[in-house]
């Protein structure tokens, strides 16, 4: 067993539930456009939700993911996917993709600049679009945190981001800062969902609030959502 097989009871835990219908939810919908009839190289496979809804539009996906508990929990037959148990950092750069999503990945790695940079920007070519999401240190509920003595800076990690493997949490700055070290281009960014409170307390909320709330993020500052997108290129 790896360290990362330790986090795979993470994706069954209680707050799954509101995880997939708000924040998995939200990112397969971002996601989703830029995927179809591509060929897409995506990083981690987590509890499945966001590899199934890319199997079902895209030509072929290829998934990376480093802990074969995770594999053995959450890997289905999934349409025109094949998935191989690596580290991200060692992936053989010699095929080029369309697309590589890099879905709450960030977060989690040793050293975010050397897989941008040595990794996954030789596996890109000019048209290559990287897609990257993070959680973000300025969202309204983390800032509340602080304001209640939860947390003593928006920077800091709390129990839910040790359970998930967490090393950081980015602001939009710290992201760019990142992508730009690793060799590549930001074409596109934004923000996306609102939270107030933690997602426990967010159980019992209904799809229709969730979806309202969704929507009236894409409209809002960056600074304040729940978490940050990037569209990255490569140099």
């Amino acid at each position: 067993m790896n360290k990362l097989d330790t986090h795979a009871d993470y994706y069954l835990g209680e707050t799954q539930d509101i995880q997939e219908r708000f924040t998995t939810k939200a990112t397969i919908e971002l996601m989703l456009p830029y995927c179809k009839d591509k060929s897409v190289l995506t990083l981690g496979l987590g509890n499945g939700k966001l590899i199934e809804a890319i199997s079902k539009t895209c030509k072929k996906q290829h998934v990376i993911e480093g802990s074969q508990g995770i594999i053995d929990k959450f890997w289905k037959n999934f349409k025109n996917s094949t998935v191989e148990c690596n580290f991200f950092e060692k992936v053989p750069t010699h095929q080029k993709f369309d697309v590589i999503l890099a879905n709450h990945v960030l977060e989690h790695v040793d050293d975010t600049k050397n897989l941008l940079k040595n990794t996954l920007s030789k596996l890109m070519n000019k048209q290559t679009k990287l897609l990257i999401t993070v959680p973000n240190a300025k969202s309204l509920h983390r800032q509340i945190g602080v304001e209640m003595g939860l947390l003593n800076s928006i920077f800091d990690l709390n129990p839910s981001d040790y359970a998930a493997g967490h090393q950081r949490v980015y602001d939009i700055n710290s992201l760019f800062e990142d992508i730009k070290a690793g060799g590549l281009n930001i074409s596109k960014h934004g923000g996306y969902n609102l939270k107030l409170v933690s997602l426990a307390q967010m159980k019992e909320w209904d799809n229709d609030l969730l979806e309202a709330i969704f929507q009236v993020s894409k409209s809002q500052t960056t600074d304040i959502c729940a978490n940050l997108w990037v569209l990255a290129t490569k140099s």
